[in-house]
Parts: C-alpha cells; sequence; structure tokens
C-alpha cells in the first residue's frame, strides 16, 4: 500500500492518507499537492459540496482539484493512458442532482472549482470564464462594469454544465440559449491537447459543444459575447393556488404570443410542501430602456389573491441571488423534464395530472414538489442559426411555441428515494403519453432540456437523428478511442453502454 502525504486545495494542511489505486498514485506523482484522498480535508471539502445529497454520498478513489489548463491536461493524459481503463468524472459547480451525474464510486473525479477567474477583455465585449466558476462569479464582475451576458438565472449553478447542456437566462428571447453565445471553447481532448474551437478553429467541435455536453474533452474557459446592461425589473410574486385557472391562461397566451416581448423571462411554478400549495412566478425584463412594471406581465399582475411579492429594480446578482435561495443545498433531490407545445387546455391537464400525485407524496418527510413550465417561443430557438447553430435540434419555424415542463422534489431520507422517483416518472409518463395519443395533432417533442433532465431520460435522442449522427461524427473525430464515452459513464452519452464495441478501438453504435 503506498503512502502518499499531500496538501488539500482547500485546505493548507497538510494530510496523509494511503490509498493502493494505481491511479490515484499516477495522478499523484504527476500533480503533487493536488490530489486528495479520502479522510483529507480537501476531499472532504470536494465531496460534500455538491447541490444533491445523492452526489455528495459518492466516494471516488482520488479527488484530482487542477489549477489551470496544464493540469488538466496532465490529469487527462494519466486517467486516458493508452493502457487505462479508470473511469472518471468530471464536476464543476456540481449542480446536477442524479447520483453519478457528476461524481464516481470506484473511479476519480475531476473538481475544476479551481479554475474559476473571470475576465472581462479590454472592449467589453467578451467575458473569458473559468469552467469552474458559479454564475455568481460572473454576475458580480459584470455588474460592477455595467454588463451582463446570458447565463444561468440561480447564482450557485455551475458555468460549465449550465453552458454545455444548452441554457436559459433572463436574455434567452433577445439572445438564444446560454450556448448561442459562446464565442469560444478552450477545451482538453482525450489525449491531452489543448485546442480552442469556435467559428473558425474546429467549428464542428464548437457546434457539438453548445448542447453535447461532456462528450468531447474538459471544457476549461468559456469566452462568452457580453453586452451593457442596466439593472431592470424583476422579482417573485405568490399566489394561493387557488389561482391555477387564471395563471395558466395568462401563461398560455404569453407563451403563445406571435410578437412574443423580446425582453420577457417568465417561470410559472405549482408548489406542494407541508404546509399546503402555492404558486410563484418568477419574473424578469432586462430592458435596456424600461425598469418599470412592464404591459406584458400585467395580466399576471391582475390575478388576485396574492401572498406577497419581491418586484423590484435590481441587477443579476441580486436576482440569480434570490431564485437560487429557493433551492438550498442539503437535501435529497430530484429534477425530471419534458416538453409539449404551448396549448391552453393540455396546460390545464398537466397541472392536474400534477395535482392528482400529491396524495401519494404527502408521506414523504420533508417534500417540496414542485412543477414549474416556462416558455421556448420561436424567438429564442430562431436566435442560434445567426450565431453559428447549435446541437440541440429546435427549429423555430416547425416547432411553434413550445413549453419546458419541470419537476423539482426535495425530501429528507433515503428510504423515499424510490417513492419519489417512482411518482415522477409515472407522472411524466402520463404527461407524455397524453400529448402523443390524446391530442390530434400531437403536442409532444422529443426534445429535453439537458440541465433539468433525470440521468434515466434520453437527452441526446430528444435532439433528433440528424443531430445524434452529428455528434457521433464529432466523437468519434476528436476522441477516436472512446474515452469520454467509455471512461466517463456519468452525463448524457451518445451511445449506450450496450452499443459500445468492447475494447478500446474507435466508438461505434450498432444497426440500430
Amino acid at each position: 500500500m503506498a503512502q502518499v502525504q499531500h496538501s488539500s486545495p482547500a485546505n493548507p494542511s497538510n494530510t496523509t492518507a494511503s490509498s493502493d489505486n494505481p491511479t490515484c498514485i499516477a495522478l499523484f506523482k504527476a500533480l503533487p499537492g493536488k490530489v486528495s484522498l479520502p479522510n483529507s480535508n480537501g476531499y472532504s471539502a470536494s465531496v460534500k459540496s455538491y447541490f444533491s445529497l445523492q452526489e455528495a454520498e459518492i466516494t471516488p478513489y482520488c479527488v484530482v482539484s487542477p489549477e489551470n489548463e496544464q493540469d488538466v491536461s496532465t490529469a487527462i493524459k494519466v486517467l486516458a493512458a493508452p493502457d487505462s481503463t479508470a473511469k472518471f468524472a468530471v464536476r464543476g459547480g456540481g449542480h446536477t442532482v442524479w447520483k453519478g451525474s457528476a461524481n464516481i464510486e470506484d473511479g476519480v473525479t475531476i473538481d475544476m472549482r479551481a479554475i474559476n477567474a473571470v475576465d472581462v477583455s479590454g472592449d467589453k465585449t467578451v467575458t473569458s470564464v473559468g469552467a469552474g466558476a458559479l454564475w455568481r462569479d460572473v454576475y458580480s464582475v459584470l455588474d460592477a462594469m455595467g454588463l451582463a451576458t446570458s447565463g444561468g438565472r440561480a447564482a450557485q449553478v455551475g458555468v460549465g454544465g449550465l453552458t454545455t447542456g444548452g441554457g436559459l437566462s433572463f436574455f434567452s428571447a433577445r439572445f438564444g440559449f446560454v450556448c448561442d453565445n459562446v464565442l469560444s471553447f478552450d477545451i482538453v481532448l482525450a489525449d491531452g491537447t489543448l485546442v480552442s474551437a469556435n467559428a473558425t478553429s474546429h467549428p464542428d467541435l464548437w457546434v457539438a459543444l453548445r448542447g453535447g455536453s461532456n462528450n468531447f474533452g474538459v471544457v476549461t474557459r468559456f469566452h462568452l459575447r457580453t453586452f451593457p446592461q442596466a439593472p431592470f425589473y424583476g422579482g417573485q410574486v405568490f399566489y394561493q393556488i387557488e389561482t391555477a385557472p387564471q395563471q395558466i391562461d395568462a401563461f398560455a397566451k404569453l407563451a403563445g404570443a406571435a410578437d412574443f416581448d423580446e425582453n420577457a423571462s417568465l417561470i410559472t411554478s405549482f408548489s406542494y410542501t407541508a404546509q399546503g400549495g402555492a404558486i410563484q412566478n418568477s419574473l424578469k425584463y432586462p430592458s435596456t430602456t424600461l425598469n418599470t412594471k412592464p404591459a406584458v406581465f400585467q395580466p399576471f399582475f391582475d390575478i388576485g389573491s396574492q401572498l406577497g411579492q419581491t418586484m423590484r429594480v435590481s441587477n443579476v446578482t441580486d436576482f440569480t441571488t434570490e431564485q437560487g435561495a429557493f433551492s438550498p443545498d442539503g437535501f435529497r433531490q430530484l429534477y425530471r423534464t419534458t416538453t409539449f407545445k404551448n396549448s391552453r387546455p393540455f396546460l390545464d391537464r398537466v397541472y392536474t395530472l400534477w395535482d392528482t400525485t400529491i396524495p401519494l407524496i404527502k408521506p414523504i418527510a420533508g417534500i417540496q414538489w414542485a412543477l414549474s413550465i416556462q416558455p421556448i417561443p420561436p424567438i429564442i430557438t430562431s436566435r442560434s442559426g445567426p450565431l453559428g447553430g447549435n446541437s440541440l435540434g429546435l427549429s423555430p419555424t416547425s416547432d411553434g411555441p413550445l413549453v419546458n415542463c419541470l419537476l423539482t422534489a426535495t425530501w429528507n431520507n433515503t428510504a423515499d428515494d424510490i417513492l419519489a422517483q417512482n411518482t415522477a416518472v409515472q407522472l411524466f409518463d402520463d404527461i407524455e403519453k397524453e400529448a402523443r395519443v390524446q391530442n390530434k395533432p400531437s403536442l409532444y417533442h422529443p426534445y429535453k432540456y439537458l440541465n433539468y433532465a433525470d440521468g434515466s431520460q434520453d437527452v441526446i435522442g430528444g435532439y433528433g437523428p440528424e443531430v445524434k449522427k452529428r455528434l457521433r461524427d464529432v466523437s468519434r473525430k476528436y476522441d477516436p478511442r472512446g474515452v469520454f464515452q467509455r471512461q466517463v459513464p456519468g452525463g448524457f452519452k451518445l451511445w449506450t453502454p450496450q452499443e459500445l464495441v468492447a475494447g478500446s478501438g474507435t466508438a461505434e453504435t450498432s444497426t440500430a
């Protein structure tokens, strides 16, 4: 058994630990002081920092904490050596909730959080962000300069996962998905090479990373389009659950508007806790010219039975801190998502289906059970093409106004995991079945927003066969041995384990 002494990146005190795992020993030799083993301060700080308890319960063999892109390259050269079959995970903010998404049992976790610098170009048009940064790190810099970029709406969410998964923002109707605003990715490939992927260098990889997630390498830095932004109007409004019909009516009209307001950002949430039900509208209007109550939200303000509101003029840091406060760390967590075409009657039906699940989950200790809907109008999906395209498979012409539907759940005890999971699965099976079968023409859409999806959902397949084939081609080109398919099981893969050919050859699909 090899004895290794190391200094925890999260705590300067030295800790002696032991490991007989050859990969961890090789990493320790290659990156002294940057590898943490179980029972050390650095290891504990990394594992305990995940958003969901399901991820925080996982115990990797060791945690690698690179401080720069060269460290990432060195780690990948060890992990992906030709004779290596070591499994590993890559984590940024650690906000994905499902077990094994960005942490790994019997493997190595690369913790990117030390690579978190935020730098703004001299002309203030580009912000370069380390892949381990959180969105609050970005916004605190940009707000002070009167700038903004398309990014996450909860301050504690990581930049890396949200951006490579597509990303919705307060600014999506103006600028598209978050990934559409990445001018360039710096990425370490499976052979340890660092490349920049953008419109002129490796453009196929650039587009693949706009929604293709962790399938091609380890992104170390994002170069994001940046624009002037003054404080704007927004906040939350809370209502009694009995106002659901009026909420759905106002939502459907806004979501289906032919002239969708490019400054409107809306999430409507129906929630249940032990204290009862409530409705919450998250309303933002990031106009550069108007910082008072906009007319587009008046139908929501006109709904009575309000329980409270926080509407105000403020900045992105403040609004994302508020939004993030509704999702605290330290609980068991579940996300599940689907997409369907905007329809007032079907939204009623979705609400009813969710409402019928409440008696089933009431016995769960500490349960918070919320269904959220938000518009994905053509004005959002139309932004991608002029900005270089993405890999989400959405069409502004054929799709029409869409609705993203998300279930979030938190609870206290492991014993309730199966009940929460099974109830969520059945709810979304029912929603999708009714969208497909009981509505003519079908209201179902296969797109699954990656950042809200459960690990059991087919995100890549939802992008459509053409995009899936293109992503597989890019994987074969930049990762010919299939390292990020075979050795990185977390995330949403381009091939199922059954489709991958055994051995170390090029990843190939079955004939299916």
